[in-house]
């Protein structure tokens, strides 16, 4: 089913390292109106999911208005991606639930207190990000925990989706930090795919012996071989991108990939995968190895995949 995915503004109550988003940017949002115009064109079109992004969404005031609107216009399924900073003040996480959020996607930025602090530069916000995450869990709302994969998260990735489990979360999504805008100098901060995808399958065999749920993207499949039910791409399923600049299909987005190395038309996967990001190009190059044919294997749940709805902290 498609995702209406509206990108409220690029404001936020955080400034982390890796942001691609601009002083410049920050200034531009959505106003209500438009926002209601639009959630009325994608329900005459019959969407009928929709997610609330940014920036940070909740800091916007309007959000729960925002949300019943969608719940008047039709939506069954209304996600929130966030920060989670504001869930930690419980009374405000029941009422977006009240106005009808459904589903919940908090980045994760690292592990540790302190080690989230030094990338959103705001003392206070790792305690602040624990009680958002166990109030949702308290809930029963079983988030997606968006992790950030970056060059200096990667290699803590299983203890890190442990420490996550403890706390009862079930679902996880693991996105490539992105080279663009904002973040477009931070060269460093990308690992090669070939240094993260021993980590990335050591998460996905612990995913399967403790039943939970890990997939992901921007990783094409070929890199994963016996994995290929853990991969995602953005924009599978059809999402329209509403930002306060224009509006959009996913898949023509700088973050689903791009790139075709002339040896994706001999992979089995060729039709499913939308290559490389262009700022992974840039860095590492275009070497894959296609995939002559596969096994399908039992998938994992749709519902850890974000649809994928654009989150420009990722992109």
């Amino acid at each position: 089913m498609p995702l209406l995915d509206v990108v409220l503004g690029y404001d936020c109550n955080a400034a982390c390292a890796y942001c691609t988003i601009t002083d410049e940017m920050r200034r531009r949002a959505l106003g209500p109106e438009a926002v209601a115009r639009e959630i009325d064109r994608a329900a005459q079109a019959g969407f009928r999911e929709i997610a609330f992004t940014g920036g940070e969404p909740t800091i916007r005031e309007d959000l729960p208005k925002l949300v019943r609107y969608a719940r008047k216009r039709g939506f069954v399924d209304v996600k929130v991606s966030s920060n989670g900073l504001r869930y930690a003040h419980a009374p405000y996480l029941d009422h977006l639930i009240a106005a009808g959020v459904n589903r919940f996607h908090v980045s994760a930025h690292a592990l540790g207190d302190a080690a989230y602090e030094q990338v959103t530069r705001l003392p206070g916000t790792g305690p602040a990000f624990r009680r958002g995450v166990e109030h949702l869990v308290a809930r029963g709302l079983d988030p997606t925990l968006d992790l950030i994969v970056k060059e200096d998260t990667y290699h803590t990735l299983p203890a890190w989706i442990d420490a996550l489990v403890a706390m009862g979360v079930r679902r996880f999504a693991l996105w490539l930090v992105s080279l663009t805008d904002g973040n477009a100098k931070n060269v460093e901060q990308l690992p090669a795919l070939a240094a993260i995808v021993p980590l990335l399958t050591r998460a996905f065999d612990d995913a399967r012996a403790g039943g939970y749920e890990v997939v992901s993207l921007h990783v094409p499949r070929c890199f994963l071989p016996g994995y290929e039910g853990h991969v995602r791409h953005p924009g599978e399923g059809g999402v329209r991108v509403v930002t306060p600049d224009e509006v959009f299909d996913l898949r023509d987005s700088r973050l689903t990939g791009g790139h075709k190395p002339a040896a994706c038309a001999r992979c089995a996967f060729d039709e499913r995968c939308p290559g490389l990001r262009r700022d992974y190009v840039e860095r590492f190059g275009e070497h894959v190895t296609p995939v002559s044919r596969f096994t399908p294997e039992a998938p994992v749940t749709e519902s850890a995949a974000p649809g994928a709805a654009a989150d420009p902290r990722a992109r």
